[in-house]
């Protein structure tokens, strides 16, 4: 597997993409993404496609309801077929009992490429801002071990937004990227960003 790809592997699975162990030594990923981001998630299968073998082509849909917030999400996705060489990426990011996890080692992962498919797969824009990272399904110890991270590689201020739950009581946290910090960061994640994700960033995709 080239650097390229797992630098992108890293960012998807650290957002909304999910892996899973097959046997003893394989596993395969799912890539899902809104059906209002067809655009990205096409890049993403092209991407994919380039060095592992999909399960079929094209892209499916689907409809999943979320109680957190009380919707209905129409969503695209394909998948991996089950790989030995996605195995080391299950190892690091999946628990014993099959829950993706936060690695304690994430920052040696984690590259500005890395980091780039992170805010597109899962980033939020914040309108003449910075840019907020979903990171709902994390703990908080993971949370921390994710700022950490985006502070050491990166230099990165952040800060915790709280999003509360419509059908509970639920409050799940957001790491923040202050608008400094992000003007600092693009240099170094421009060239990874598909042009329909730019928004995410507060940038305008370039006229063709």
């Amino acid at each position: 597997m080239s650097k390229t790809l797992r630098d992108m592997l890293v960012g998807v699975i650290l957002g909304d993409a999910h892996i899973r162990k097959t046997g003893l030594d394989k596993a395969y990923i799912t890539f899902e993404q809104s059906s209002k981001k067809a655009e990205y998630i096409q890049h993403l299968q092209n991407l994919a496609q380039a060095e592992l073998p999909l399960m079929e082509e094209g892209l499916k849909e689907y409809s999943r309801d979320d109680s957190r917030y009380n919707s209905t999400n129409k969503s695209l996705y394909f998948r991996t077929q089950s790989l030995e060489n996605l195995r080391p990426l299950a190892d690091l990011f999946l628990d014993d009992s099959g829950k993706k996890v936060i690695p304690t080692n994430i920052a040696d992962y984690l590259t500005p490429r890395g980091l780039a498919f992170w805010i597109m797969d899962d980033g939020q824009q914040v309108k003449k801002a910075g840019v907020t990272l979903c990171t709902d399904s994390y703990n908080n110890t993971e949370i921390s071990i994710l700022r950490d991270a985006l502070k050491a590689n990166f230099n990165i201020e952040t800060s915790i937004h709280k999003k509360t739950s419509q059908t509970s009581d639920n409050v799940y946290e957001r790491i923040y990227i202050n608008k400094e910090s992000l003007e600092n960061l693009k240099p170094s994640i421009m060239e990874h960003l598909h042009p329909s994700m730019l928004y995410k960033i507060n940038e305008a995709p370039p006229i063709i």
